[in-house]
């Protein structure tokens, strides 16, 4: 395109590409590199996550899932997951608003470095990592009365308990050997299709299991029991309707939100190969910022009474207004070509062999192309330089 040819050469956007750098955090004690595994990227994470947070406060209902940066290269906290469209990456967990898909807090993982720098160490990974982002979230926001959905990597009894401490609402799908469920849970629920059954615990949980296709197992402290009607299309356009329980209609329109960001942040990804792995989580980070940029310029759209723009539509309007009047003025000169020979220098510039026009009967070998004696072909540079000493070719 004709525009990113007037901003700079590709050349020049080489060089400030390959030139990027990422400086850790300083520090007086010396760090091993099991310790500093991930303080490369430590101060721009830090940045982008507090300022997500500063710019907005999510609505009620927020989510927490994991998001995966590709890389495939040799690094300890790579992981693997296949349930996730980049399978092979380094693993990020997301607190994302439920409404707008806004994401509000970010934790990179990178193994026991993480693990050991988050809070109650008495309680395992899955509800620490909840619990760091939930209380991320209040120490800047000040609020109370959030709505939280998580899958059954993260929900369990404790969790849900220590959440109610803070104000936090539980909902999410659970796991049957999950600490502190009912015994029947654990034992095995026999339903028959479209059958619910659901238990109580200390009056502020509830579990409740449904089966459509498979059994599906709940927990939350914020809904009940109760069911309402849907309708779905079944062979040949038909519609049938069903009780179905509140707790999962709300969860399935509610759970989506880190899927969705990832979706944005993918759609037009400034996706490089690259052998470092901070490379690519700065740019992932840069993706996030767009596209939270571009939720908070929507939405001032329709306070406004405006119509929200797309988000390629975004994406261009951002990239013209960070370039500016800013272009690269042509290389070329306009003008007739000259018609003698000049002298081309080596800096930044091709280095061209002129046909000579008598050839002599020995000519003098180049220094800088080597050309071997006898050839036709001799440098113009050469030339310039014997003319200016006044010593004729040989």
């Amino acid at each position: 395109m004709p525009f990113f040819k007037d901003v700079f050469k590709r050349l020049r956007f080489l060089q400030i590409f390959w030139m990027l750098h990422l400086s850790p955090p300083p520090t007086q004690v010396p760090q091993t590199a099991f310790v500093s595994r991930g303080q490369k990227v430590r101060n721009v994470v830090s940045y982008i996550d507090t300022k997500c947070r500063e710019l907005f406060i999510p609505g009620r209902d927020i989510c927490i899932d994991e998001s995966t940066v590709g890389f495939k290269g040799r690094i300890i906290f790579k992981c693997y997951n296949p349930q996730k469209p980049t399978k092979w990456g380094m693993r990020v967990f997301v607190l994302a608003d439920c409404e707008t898909g806004y994401v509000s807090a970010i934790v990179p993982y990178f193994g026991s470095p993480t693990t050991d720098s988050l809070l109650r160490p008495d309680m395992p990974f899955s509800s620490r990592i909840v619990l760091h982002l939930c209380e991320t979230l209040l120490q800047t926001t000040n609020g109370h009365g959030f709505h939280l959905f998580t899958d059954r990597f993260y929900t369990g009894y404790d969790l849900a308990m220590e959440l109610l401490k803070i104000k936090i609402h539980l909902t999410g799908t659970v796991m049957a050997n999950r600490r502190g469920l009912p015994a029947p849970v654990k034992q095995g629920l026999k339903l028959k299709k479209n059958e619910s059954v659901s238990f109580s615990k200390d009056n502020n949980v509830m579990v409740l299991g449904w089966k459509d296709k498979r059994l599906v197992l709940m927990l939350s402290t914020f809904h009940g029991s109760d069911c309402e009607k849907v309708q779905r299309t079944i062979k040949r356009g038909e519609i049938q309707e069903l009780d179905k329980p509140s707790v999962i209609c709300d969860y399935t329109s509610k759970m989506g939100a880190v899927d969705r960001a990832d979706h944005y942040c993918a759609s037009y990804a400034f996706t490089r190969k690259s052998l470092k792995w901070w490379r690519k989580m700065f740019f992932w980070l840069l993706e996030v910022a767009i596209v939270n940029s571009a939720i908070l310029f929507n939405l001032m759209k329709v306070e406004s009474g405006q119509l929200p723009v797309r988000h390629k539509t975004f994406r261009k309007d951002l990239l013209v207004q960070l370039v500016g009047n800013v272009r690269n003025p042509g290389s070329r000169k306009r003008g007739r070509p000259s018609s003698t020979d000049r002298e081309e220098r080596l800096n930044e510039k091709p280095h061209f062999i002129a046909k000579m026009k008598e050839r002599a009967p020995k000519t003098v070998q180049c220094a800088v192309t080597e050309r071997q004696k006898g050839e036709e072909r001799d440098c113009m540079v050469l030339q310039n330089l014997l003319k200016a000493a006044r010593v004729a070719p040989r």
